[in-house]
């Protein structure tokens, strides 16, 4: 079904690195949102409406901001394969990961093949699932009532 994957020259190598470098710095809340400028007390004056709203607001902004760590975390991840040369290997298989595959995913740990097995382990599985990208096991069996 698919065939082997060559491993990535060097100009694709220095493509994907720069691709990283520039989304890491492309990050919207890097250090610009933190405990100290979203204000989770209620306003001096405000009304229900304007406290939903702020609180609403700051929902938003720590979510956002949490899922920019998380994907920070992963680019640092990556650029720490270049240092070993291990960037562009499958975690799972050893093989090399598709150059189109990590020009739309840099942060890509499993090739396309692993990738689709593992989601199709996890969507298969109902207790104790495991999510590969959170590394978190998720319990559905005492959803169940």
């Amino acid at each position: 079904m698919y065939d082997k994957v060559k491993a990535l020259t060097k100009k694709q190598l220095d493509t994907l690195k720069l691709k990283l470098l520039e989304e890491k710095e492309a990050l919207v809340f890097n250090d610009q949102v933190n405990a100290s400028n979203i204000e989770l007390s209620k306003p001096e004056g405000s009304d229900e409406v304007e406290q939903s709203i702020t609180d609403y607001t700051n929902s938003h902004l720590l979510r956002f901001r949490n899922r920019e760590v998380f994907y920070a975390k992963k680019i640092e991840k990556a650029l720490k394969k270049f240092d070993m040369d291990e960037f562009g290997l499958c975690t799972d298989c050893g093989e090399w990961i598709s150059f189109p595959r990590l020009m739309a995913r840099p942060t890509a740990e499993m090739c396309i093949m692993c990738k689709e097995e593992s989601e199709r382990d996890e969507s298969n599985s109902f207790s104790g699932r495991q999510s590969k990208s959170l590394g978190k096991v998720i319990d559905l069996t005492g959803m169940m009532a």
